[in-house]
């Protein structure tokens, strides 16, 4: 029958996806495509955003008198709002990504597979996802780690998230990397010394995270390694609808939770530089 041919079609797709060295490659594949999405697909809308933080701060400018109201206005509030606003695109992407992968059932097997990964410092595949989540900022993630029943391992995840290089340090990787690392190449092109170096960068936030959560398991946040078991979803194409509910909401979320504290974050630095002056007499 069609279902019976189906599901042999679904097992010999799973011998691949979830072998140890093919579903690796695989794995590593997708998530590199991935990232250069993110960071390059978000490049022209965070362009847009910046250009508009920095018109309507310019119009504050014109309009307001020079004072504590107007570095307040634009500095402060406007300045506040764009260091929210400017990384949305990025989060809306990668949670696109991350629920057609987990529409389609692929993302069940990534889990999977790096379960066996994951168990050599004490957590479980479950904390992959949340870890992902935490490449393009580190509070989707931690939010995300509500799948998590065990409370120390949903801890140790929190506690090593932000040691995933979030899309806020790639300016600062960017920077550093073109003062300091020559524009070298080879395999005729193939490979860039910048660019190897940016990905040396990124998994040093990995190792280290990974060296922490070994420690904490081991000590502070001692406990057996859950088992990881989940049903394998079946393969289906993924809701365009739902892909795009799932990640507006997801996008809402990080505004709501995240968005408030960097604002507020925001405000008290720009009294702090802001305040004391000297008068002008």
């Amino acid at each position: 029958s069609a279902e019976l041919e189906g599901s042999k079609v679904a097992d010999r797709i799973d011998s691949v996806l979830t072998h140890k060295v093919w579903g690796s490659l695989v794995l590593a594949v997708v998530m590199l495509l991935m990232f250069s999405a993110v960071f390059s697909w978000a490049e022209i809308p965070m362009g847009w955003i910046d250009a508009g933080i920095g018109a309507l701060a310019g119009a504050i400018e014109s309009a307001v008198p020079e004072g504590p109201l107007q570095s307040l206005l634009a500095d402060g509030i406007v300045g506040g709002v764009g260091a929210v606003v400017i990384f949305l695109p990025q989060i809306l992407i990668l949670f696109i990504i991350l629920t057609a992968l987990e529409e389609c059932g692929y993302l069940a097997r990534a889990a999977y597979l790096m379960d066996k990964l994951m168990v050599h410092v004490g957590l479980s595949g479950k904390s992959f996802i949340p870890l992902l989540s935490s490449f393009a900022c580190a509070i989707p993630g931690i939010m995300a780690t509500r799948v998590i029943e065990n409370k120390r391992d949903r801890l140790t995840t929190i506690l090593i998230a932000p040691l995933m290089s979030c899309s806020a340090r790639l300016p600062v990787y960017t920077l550093m990397i073109a003062a300091f690392i020559p524009a070298r190449s080879y395999m005729g092109g193939l490979l860039q010394l910048q660019g190897l170096t940016m990905f040396a960068m990124y998994s040093v936030g990995v190792l280290v995270a990974a060296a922490v959560a070994l420690l904490l398991k081991r000590t502070l946040l001692q406990s057996e390694t859950p088992v990881f078991v989940m049903e394998m979803p079946a393969y289906q194409w993924p809701s365009p609808k739902t892909v795009v509910v799932r990640a507006v909401d997801r996008g809402l979320d990080f505004l709501k939770n995240a968005g408030t504290i960097i604002f507020a974050a925001s405000i008290v630095m720009w009294a702090a530089l802001y305040y004391p002056r000297m008068s002008s007499d």
